[in-house]
């Protein structure tokens, strides 16, 4: 996403430094998440998506949740500092500082504005010149494993932080954790995804716009690609299930978790045979169209009612669907995807291990993402869901309240729909430096496999292998 202009000073206490430039089947009584607002922080600034995590477990209020120091918890006034912050979203810093102080009076946070695409070169010339290291450190989906594989964030399950991993839900661990297993970060917010969908082209080609219909419908791939040769015909070809390669393979790539990176080994076979040969029956069904993501094509292609689905995780309403189908009020819905959930986005947020200020900066991460209040202010402010299971239990009146997108909707309540139908079934693997390897080279590759259809799976299989192997010399591929 473009990033916002950098804005002025961040009062109280926020010095805003321009550079140029996140259940009634798994929790009774779970809580219903609403549409993300403003989820620029969600959705990370990038145009990748990444793995998902084991299942969650219930949220129990005793669980409390991550809390700074016993100094900073018994007198937030007692804490003092300054914190630094590279973030691009100026937008919730200029918000979440002043809440912050109102706790925090005497720690002082400078935010220095950071274009994602930018973020880690930028970074990893600050540590190698031993200076200009943000003390709080953000990681963006599509580089958040080569983050963690550097080794400069601190653990958080040690002291000062004391973090409890219990705290936050189950399926998210793996998003914060490094190759050691050791939490390294915490979730800006939780980005389960499905698919959102045109409720008029649903009750024209198949007389149900009805979310647990169509789950019935699409509970398999097979289903999928039936269901899609049916809309193929019916439509004359008009309608097609997805706009394009690309967001298929995002999705079969996502919800296959297995464990595919061990040192230097990198199994592509186990990871990618099972997404390529299902992207590959969609392809040659005619069930996708010939857009790449991102694209105007891609975009535009929301208010035609030219493809039935789009992956969606809570930060696409606003950013997404309602930004490029702006008349499209009530002819929206959400299912999930056929098999299983999976994440689109994320950013997760750690510590620096050299920071001099860590108890100050970890009072930030904590207020900001894991506390009561900073994550209420967080949720009703921006739309961004904690991870912190105890939340859901004590603020079930305001989660029970309509989202700002559930109208845009057709009235569905999303986030009821993220919490029951998504997130039970989604699973995870841990986040490797060669994530984003894989990621780059389907971007290279994808549009190729929609232009040549003399392509085979097998052959996108080797392919894809050989171009990995060029951008990773020091991998063994399989």
């Amino acid at each position: 996403m473009d990033i916002r202009k950098a804005l002025s000073t961040l009062e109280p206490g926020g010095t805003l430094k321009v550079n140029k430039q996140k259940v009634s089947k798994w929790l009774a009584g779970a809580l219903p998440l609403t549409l993300l607002a403003g989820a620029l922080a969600a959705c990370g600034g990038g145009n990748s998506d990444s793995g998902v995590s084991p299942s969650p477990a219930s949220p129990s209020a005793s669980s409390g949740g991550a809390s700074p120091t016993a100094s900073a918890s018994t007198d937030p006034t007692q804490l003092s500092g300054t914190v630094k912050i590279w973030d691009w979203d100026e937008t919730f810093q200029k918000g979440m500082i002043p809440e912050f102080n109102k706790k925090y009076p005497n720690i002082k946070v400078e935010v220095t504005v950071v274009n994602p695409n930018d973020y880690l070169q930028k970074l990893q010339s600050g540590i190698a010149s031993g200076s200009d290291v943000p003390d709080i450190i953000l990681g963006e989906e599509a580089y958040r494993g080569k983050l963690f594989d550097l080794d400069v964030l601190d653990n958080l399950e040690q002291a000062p932080y004391n973090f409890d991993r219990s705290s936050v839900l189950d399926y998210t661990i793996p998003f914060i954790s490094n190759s050691k297993g050791q939490v390294v970060a915490v979730d800006q917010a939780i980005t389960p995804a499905g698919f959102a969908y045109r409720r008029d082209l649903a009750k024209q080609y198949w007389g149900t716009d009805d979310p647990a219909e169509l789950e019935k419908l699409l509970s398999t791939w097979d289903d999928f690609i039936a269901k899609g040769t049916e809309l193929k015909e019916k439509s004359g070809g008009k309608v097609l299930m997805f706009p394009g390669l690309g967001d298929a393979f995002l999705v079969l790539r996502n919800q296959n978790v297995v464990p595919y990176v061990n040192g230097s080994d990198v199994d592509l076979t186990a990871k990618l045979k099972g997404p390529i040969d299902t992207l590959f029956k969609m392809r040659d069904a005619g069930i996708l169209g010939k857009n790449e993501l991102w694209t105007p094509a891609w975009s535009a292609s929301m208010a035609k009612g030219e493809f039935m689905f789009y992956p969606m995780a809570p930060w696409g309403p606003k950013w997404h669907i309602s930004a490029n189908d702006p008349e499209g009020k009530g002819r929206w819905g959400l299912v999930k995807a056929p098999e299983a959930g999976f994440a689109r986005g994320g950013t997760a947020v750690g510590i620096y291990k050299d920071s001099k200020v860590k108890e100050a900066a970890w009072a930030f991460v904590n207020f900001a993402y894991q506390s009561e209040e900073g994550s209420l202010y967080n949720f009703k402010t921006f739309g961004n869901m904690t991870s912190n299971k105890a939340f859901y239990e004590k603020e079930k009146a305001t989660f029970d309240a309509p989202g700002a997108y559930d109208e845009f909707f057709g009235g569905q309540n999303l986030a009821r729909y993220f919490l029951d139908n998504i997130i039970p079934d989604m699973k995870g693997a841990p986040q490797s430096k060669y994530d984003s390897v894989v990621d780059s080279v389907m971007n290279a590759l994808y549009p190729l496999w929609t232009k040549d259809t003399s392509i085979t799976a097998d052959a996108a299989l080797e392919k894809f292998k050989t171009e990995f192997k060029n951008k990773a010399p020091d991998a063994n591929v399989k």
